[in-house]
């Protein structure tokens, strides 16, 4: 059988590490979700700052050709040559290409071609056959009508730097003279974007339209298109985003942008393990301090449980030893609750129980000492009322011979007046016997009444402790109202915090602050939920407790109810006993009657000795009915004393009975 404290710790173990299973479990999953959202967040802004210096970088570029496109020699130039095949520019036009060159380091060439299929480039030279006409770079700036056009990368075969080519057609007087254009080594960009402090051991990566790695740890100059996420990020609609892909073994996330000016994806790139890796160190930190702080709380448990337990385990040991018969028991009362109150009637209890018994015993050793005493005066009376039956017996054969012996008459008269004498001694110590005998009686009654009135009063303490018992159970209905209450309030708060959180939800991002205290409502809700669940199970508990001490009671009424009804019979016995005495009391003054009648007689036969043959017959008549008189005298005393024997012997189970209780 499992004990109150088991009871209340095992359930209230099991809500805690429930509880501290779920904080835990939701705070981390939290924390990941907002550790997660605010390093892509961080990781836009860095991206963001990498595609504008990327573009920084090409809009430099794209303004210096700009620039160039609009200089006279450059104009002169390409209308010379488109008009009449040759021009005397091309001294200032290398001068102009010079110039730029140096004022721009990253630029590796500077070209200047035409329609006629001439081109012009600096510092490099070209083979004698290339045509220009015929390049992509060419073609897509003379189709572009003015605007700029940027090549794919690709490796300078002198440099073995990646380079990129941006052309831009040229119009002189609207009408086109030729395309300019540069190739841009893409060093700097590269270092400049490899050099930005990307946290949580990320890296920045960049790659064309057609999917060519630009800047990457390990796929740099490789094509990327064999991995499905960069044709997820070249076929996607929008410019920006976030995805994850597995790479190499790993779970990553990708942030991404778009260069507007080439269609370049330019991001970042993260392991998931490494971005969560501060959420594993707050997820560690949180594990062993609610290790800590559930050991402290199940220490308190146990403490209050003890507490708790230790006075109705003390009540209970009490309880068994005075099932035994030990009422010298007291319980120590030191609160003033239900458990204070058990307590105190407990005591009230074995105090009326030791007096009672106490009382029982004084009547018993009472009633054992006047049956002793009444059998002790039954069987000396029952010894004279032999003698008298003797004597009478004696006197009816006198009177039968009287008439034939008459010369004995006065002789035996003589000797009849002795035996009246001793007789009528006799009679007056049978009625002193009688009279004591019914004395005797009388105390015994009164001893049993007295008991059957300290059993009335034992009777209505226990009705009085059972009174307070069913007060104590009206008390813990009304804790389970209270409870059933809370239950109630925590239910209407869980769902009032769901509604606040629905509501901080429309609310957006001004109601995300609201949304966390309604949600942390709602767990506290439903934590109290739980707990006035377990609180429900022990108030259960505590009433079986009490079921079993009325159960116990209600035993122990029925057997002051037995003692009741025994004591009822002895009273009856006594009673009885009161009557025969009584019977007794009547047969001796009778006999005493009769022994008168016969001391006159007596004298009538001394004085008229002429009368005796009817004086004879007087005594055989009177004699005959003085035998029946005394044999109806010995069956009263044999009757009083098989009573008295009987009333020895219920003493004696009485006494028996009431010696199984320790009062000391």
């Amino acid at each position: 059988m499992k004990s109150i404290k088991t009871k209340l710790m095992i359930p209230l173990i099991i809500l805690l590490v429930l509880s501290f299973s779920i904080i835990i479990i939701f705070t981390n999953s939290q924390t990941e979700k907002r550790m997660t959202k605010e390093i892509i967040n961080q990781t836009k802004t860095m991206v963001e700052e990498m595609n504008q210096a990327t573009l920084l970088f090409l809009e430099q570029h794209e303004k210096s050709i700009d620039l160039l496109s609009d200089h006279p020699v450059v104009l002169n130039y390409g209308n010379e040559i488109v008009h009449s095949g040759n021009s005397k520019q091309k001294a200032a036009l290398e001068k102009t290409l010079r110039d730029y060159l140096d004022s721009y380091g990253d630029v590796e060439n500077v070209f200047f071609a035409t329609p006629k299929g001439t081109i012009d480039l600096y510092p490099n030279s070209l083979p004698a056959d290339y045509t220009p006409l015929t390049r992509d770079w060419y073609k897509q700036a003379s189709t572009a009508g003015g605007e700029m056009i940027w090549s794919e990368p690709y490796v300078d075969l002198a440099t073995g730097e990646y380079v990129v080519t941006i052309s831009k057609l040229v119009k002189y007087q609207n009408k086109a003279i030729g395309v300019l254009g540069a190739d841009i080594n893409l060093t700097t960009l590269t270092e400049k974007i490899n050099d930005m402090n990307i946290s949580y051991k990320g890296y920045p990566v960049i790659f064309s339209e057609q999917g060519l790695g630009i800047v990457h740890p390990t796929e740099k100059g490789k094509d990327l298109n064999k991995y499905d996420f960069v044709q997820q990020i070249l076929n996607a609609s929008s410019s920006d985003g976030v995805i994850t892909y597995p790479f190499k073994g790993d779970d990553r996330v990708f942030v991404y942008n778009t260069v507007e000016n080439t269609g370049w994806k330019i991001g970042a790139s993260y392991k998931q393990q490494d971005m969560l890796s501060l959420s594993k160190t707050i997820q560690k930190i949180l594990i062993f301090t609610g290790l800590f702080v559930l050991v402290l709380m199940i220490a308190a448990i146990w403490g209050i449980s003890v507490k708790i337990t230790q006075p109705i385990n003390e009540l209970q040991q009490s309880a068994r030893k005075v099932a035994t018969g030990d009422l010298s028991i007291q319980v120590a009362v030191t609160t003033r609750d239900e458990v204070g109150q058990l307590a105190s009637s407990f005591n009230e209890m074995t105090s009326s129980m030791k007096e009672i018994i106490s009382t029982v015993n004084h009547s018993a050793s009472s009633v054992t000492e006047a049956a002793e005493n009444l059998s002790a005066v039954s069987e000396e009376t029952n010894a004279s009322s032999e003698q008298i039956a003797a004597a009478i017996n004696e006197i009816a054969k006198g009177a039968a011979k009287s008439a034939e012996e008459s010369a004995e008459a006065t002789e035996r008269s003589h000797h009849l007046g002795d035996q009246m004498n001793i007789v009528t001694n006799q009679a007056s110590d049978m009625a002193n016997a009688a009279q004591k005998a019914e004395e005797a009686n009388k105390a015994g009654l009164y001893q049993i009444q007295e008991l059957a009135q300290s059993s009335v009063e034992s009777k209505r303490y226990i009705d009085e402790m059972e009174e307070v018992i069913i007060a104590l159970e009206t008390k813990i209905k009304s804790i389970e109202l209270v409870i059933q209450t809370i239950t109630d309030i925590s239910a209407q708060t869980n769902l009032l915090a769901l509604n606040a959180s629905i509501e901080a939800a429309r609310a957006g991002e001004h109601g995300k602050g609201f949304a966390v205290v309604a949600d942390e409502v709602r767990k506290l809700a439903e934590q109290s939920g739980q707990a006035t669940d377990q609180v429900k199970e022990i108030i259960t508990d505590v009433q079986g407790g009490s079921h079993r001490v009325v159960n116990q009671m209600i035993k122990t009424k029925e057997n002051f109810d037995q003692q009741t009804a025994v004591v009822k019979a002895t009273e009856q016995i006594f009673t009885r006993l009161s009557s025969l005495v009584e019977e007794m009391e009547s047969a001796i003054t009778r006999i005493n009657s009769e022994i008168f009648e016969a001391g006159e007689s007596k004298n009538e036969v001394l004085q008229v000795m002429e009368g005796i043959a009817a004086a004879a017959e007087q005594s055989a008549a009177a004699s005959e009915e003085i035998s029946a008189s005394a044999d109806e005298q010995l069956r009263a005393i044999e009757s009083v004393t098989r009573s008295s024997e009987s009333l020895m012997e219920l003493s004696v189970e009485l006494k028996h009975a009431v010696d199984r209780f320790k009062l000391k």
